[in-house]
């Protein structure tokens, strides 16, 4: 692969960022009261400034050399600045969507802009750290040519991994084991009893035991969840060739130059990929304005008469009929609606309740109706 790569990954990642941050097409009024627009947008920033980075390696193509000075310079703190942001704000992301779907709880106005602020003024003190107080006449420049392209110079080494290699790992570890716990809190397999955490799993054809832990809010967010849960992933993924490469070059062994290029080529897509998911996920976000995401979940005991009608239920046999003499066996279709009708009549009225919302699950087993 060759050394014009990283540049089209730059420029990939612009032209799909770019367009979201000014459209902004994702249903923000459906997500206002979430607060969680604002750390996907500082995100999707992370990952332009990143973007913004690698489109400097133009310059090095152009001239077939890096070269210190002013530039290099400038693309060694932007590199490290959207690379630390973009570790910060994923798991950021990944905390504010933990405390909204795991916790229940809801982020002021205030905390929120104090989080971002905070967020931002964190990258711009690690980036200035480095040249203001670590950087030393004995080791040189603090960023400068770092192989391919401009970054923290070979002689600071802890700084690079310190200053930035442990966000990124951090971020995509935290990260993945959050949203994992979210996604199974939702589902219903880690439920909470007697002050007690428990998981709980059970068999595909008996999913519908998991609902009696959800309600209204965990059906609505469930495909949300499910696909959400990508973003961590994704970011594990494009970050992995990188780790390999950087923990090989650490050891003191050579990195071929394709390989260099491939794992910085993968990483530096991260813009076009966070704005996939968004684009994919979107679709699924309810408007959580009528949900009651903030109210406290009801928690539903197997054996509680509240119970009723979330256990499966099993379509009556077909029953024989005579008309004009011809023997003939009722469609399941008109069976449903004899037992719905049955039910209707035996069955005393109750009012609805969170958590009898919906629990029937398509995928529950029906007996076979054949005809004898």
């Amino acid at each position: 692969m060759r050394y014009q790569a990283l540049v089209a990954a730059g420029v990939v990642s612009c032209v799909a960022v770019v367009p979201v941050l000014v459209v902004t097409k994702w249903r923000c009024h459906h997500l206002r009261n979430t607060r969680v627009v604002p750390f996907l947008v500082s995100l999707l920033i992370a990952n332009l400034v990143q973007a913004i980075g690698t489109l400097i390696n133009g310059k090095w193509v152009t001239d077939h050399t890096v070269a210190d000075g002013h530039l290099c310079r400038t693309q060694g703190g932007i590199k490290q600045a959207g690379n630390v942001a973009t570790a910060l704000w994923s798991l950021t992301l990944s905390l504010h969507v933990f405390m909204l779907l795991f916790s229940r709880v809801a982020l002021s106005r205030n905390l929120s802009w104090g989080l971002l602020g905070s967020g931002w003024c964190l990258v711009v003190f690690v980036v200035i750290i480095g040249p203001a107080a670590i950087q030393t006449p004995s080791r040189g420049t603090y960023f400068g040519p770092a192989g391919y392209w401009c970054w923290i110079t070979e002689r600071y080494p802890r700084e690079q991994f310190f200053l930035e290699y442990f966000f990124e790992f951090v971020s995509a570890g935290l990260s993945l084991l959050l949203y994992t716990a979210v996604l199974l809190r939702v589902r219903g397999n880690l439920v909470r009893t007697s002050g007690r955490w428990h998981v709980r799993f059970v068999p595909h054809g008996e999913r519908w035991v998991l609902a009696i832990r959800r309600d209204a809010v965990d059906s609505s967010m469930m495909g949300v969840a499910s696909r959400i849960v990508w973003y961590p992933v994704a970011y594990a993924i494009l970050l992995l060739p990188v780790t390999i490469t950087r923990f090989v070059a650490f050891s003191g062994h050579d990195v071929p130059f394709r390989a260099t290029i491939f794992s910085d080529f993968v990483f530096n897509l991260q813009g076009l990929v966070n704005v996939v998911l968004l684009l994919a996920t979107n679709r699924f976000v309810p408007n959580t304005e009528a949900l009651p995401i903030y109210t406290p979940r009801k928690r539903v005991s197997i054996s509680s008469p509240e119970a009723i009608g979330i256990t499966p239920f099993v379509l009556p046999p077909p029953k024989a009929l005579t008309t004009e003499g011809a023997g003939i066996f009722t469609s399941a279709p008109d069976a449903i609606r004899q037992g719905a009708a049955a039910e209707t009549v035996s069955a005393p009225k109750r009012p609805a309740s969170d958590s009898t919302l919906g629990t029937v699950d398509s995928q529950t087993p029906f007996p076979h109706l054949r005809s004898n």
